[in-house]
């Protein structure tokens, strides 16, 4: 909405200007404007076209089908992608973070990755396709549900040679938390040298939570060492909602109008207030998105509001799931579709 806003109103700037250039007594300053202001228009309009055409290639319907072969998709008559020759990898772990579980196939020369949002593969599952990305472009052709994604792996590892295994009973759920990226509007605009290891730095975990039945578990990722372990009933957690102040957001990042009008938007954030006795308490927070672009989760409305502090840590999709059901936040969250 607000790049079709911004390249409409670019093509009316231009066109005005070129009126006003055809009229008798205009300095040259105006058709100068006028050929700056179309460039201007056509460049909106051409990064309008690339985000909406994104939008839409992520938002139609791909239909697959399991068979006694393989895959079948609805938008490829006519192939069958062979379980045979399948491969399991993860899907944005070179992101820090990973959004889930991809399934490499095969038709011939012809390729198609099937994403499983939010699935995990318990310990020891072979992952020997490489990791797709977590960013944009994401390289995927089609993503399912967690639970849809298993039901495919169940007809896969019968018919190929895929290696599934089932997470052990009763095994704590392992969720990784990892420096919030945007912390770096926090540090100064001078301080490149800390930037750039800050940045270095985002895609190894600072912390991770073993969620169990019994207990609650912050281990050091890096050592294994364990800092906490309490019942569940002595944590508890409150919704919060992160939105940059514009005064915050404009020096944030140098006084760019555009980088001011982007961070308003995406610089907002759910988070969570987590508070284990002995520790000091966590502001865990997730940026995971829909189709790239959208916010994937949101608090109600009755949530409180903040600006004066971001969440120091980030989880993927699958973890900030299962930690705002472990810590009773549920009520409080929604939710935007699924991709395809």
């Amino acid at each position: 909405m607000v790049v079709g806003v911004l390249a409409f109103t670019g093509v009316l700037i231009a066109l005005w200007l070129g009126v006003q250039s055809l009229t008798n007594g205009r300095a040259e300053w105006v058709q100068a404007a006028a050929g700056n202001g179309f460039r201007i228009g056509c460049f909106i309009v051409l990064i309008g076209g690339a985000v909406a055409w994104y939008w839409w290639s992520r938002q139609r319907k791909i239909v697959v089908s399991v068979t006694s072969d393989g895959l079948t998709v609805n938008t490829r008559p006519g192939e069958v992608y062979s379980f045979g020759d399948a491969k399991l990898g993860t899907w944005g772990m070179s992101g820090g973070m990973t959004m889930g579980t991809a399934l490499h196939l095969h038709c011939g020369s012809r390729r198609f990755i099937l994403g499983g949002r939010d699935h995990r593969v318990a310990r020891g599952t072979r992952l020997d396709a490489p990791d797709v990305g977590y960013g944009l472009p994401v390289d995927i052709d089609a993503s399912v549900s967690a639970p849809e994604f298993e039901e495919i792996l169940a007809a896969a590892s019968g018919r190929g040679a895929l290696d599934v295994r089932e997470p052990a009973a009763g095994e704590p759920t392992h969720c990784l938390l990892f420096a919030n990226p945007l912390l770096v509007q926090e540090i100064g605009w001078f301080s490149m040298g800390k930037k750039k290891q800050f940045l270095e730095s985002i895609g190894q975990p600072r912390l991770a939570i073993d969620v169990g039945a019994e207990a609650i578990r912050v281990i050091d990722p890096n050592t294994n060492e364990v800092i906490a372990s309490v019942p569940p009933a002595q944590v508890t957690a409150a919704p919060v909602m992160y939105r940059p102040s514009t005064w915050h957001s404009f020096w944030a990042s140098g006084g760019s109008f555009l980088s001011d009008l982007l961070g308003n938007y995406w610089g907002k954030m759910p988070y969570m207030v987590v508070t284990v006795p002995g520790l000091q308490p966590l502001t865990i927070g997730c940026r995971d998105s829909v189709s790239g672009i959208n916010h994937r989760f949101w608090w109600s409305d009755d949530v409180p509001m903040r600006a004066d502090e971001r969440a120091h840590y980030v989880v993927s999709g699958a973890d900030w799931l299962t930690v705002v059901e472990k810590f009773g936040l549920a009520p409080h969250l929604k939710q935007k579709g699924v991709a395809h």
